[in-house]
């Protein structure tokens, strides 16, 4: 009985996923744009994670994570890696944030959406890769922390609530 509803989540959040993934690939403008988009894959897995875990599973995460990757032409696993790393470090603050206001959380999930981008931007250049410049990386991440409170909300429409205390998930675990 409880299978079903998890279920119908983890399709939903395939389903935004895809939505994302394909409103990043549609071109909307010509030329270069003054202001770098959120990564909004990035704020519905830190939404759906803290609030969610069992949602989320990594068998889920990580091959729309690959495929986030591979089509938006972003070194194979690195960028996956990172938000993987980030979403663990988040799973693992399930039961610590649950009790936290939406503010800590805000600042929770900046904290780690800075790391990424700083930790991102470090790798490319260790591996003397192509980097792109850092005011625009510094307003990636920035554009991505102001679209957080956003997604979490839409998340909250959509059904997907924090655990009250001593509900367990589907998995009969807390997390």
């Amino acid at each position: 009985m409880a299978a079903r509803p998890v279920w119908g989540y983890r399709v939903t959040f395939v389903v935004l996923s895809a939505g994302i993934l394909f409103f990043a690939l549609v071109p909307f403008g010509v030329g270069e744009r003054a202001w770098p988009g959120p990564e909004l894959m990035v704020c519905l897995t830190a939404a759906w994670v803290l609030r969610r875990p069992d949602y989320v599973p990594v068998w889920l995460l990580l091959p729309l994570l690959l495929l986030d990757d591979a089509l938006l032409l972003r070194p194979l696993g690195l960028w996956t890696l990172l938000v993987f790393l980030l979403s663990e470090y988040l799973r693992r603050r399930v039961d610590h944030a649950e009790a936290l206001p939406f503010g800590s959380e805000l600042l929770l999930v900046a904290g780690g959406i800075v790391a990424v981008f700083v930790a991102n931007h470090l790798a490319l250049v260790l591996l003397l890769a192509e980097t792109p410049p850092v005011h625009g990386q510094a307003l990636h991440a920035l554009a991505t922390i102001v679209f957080y409170p956003g997604v979490a909300l839409v998340s909250e429409v959509v059904g997907v609530r924090r655990l009250a205390p001593g509900e367990l998930d589907s998995l009969g675990s807390r997390a």
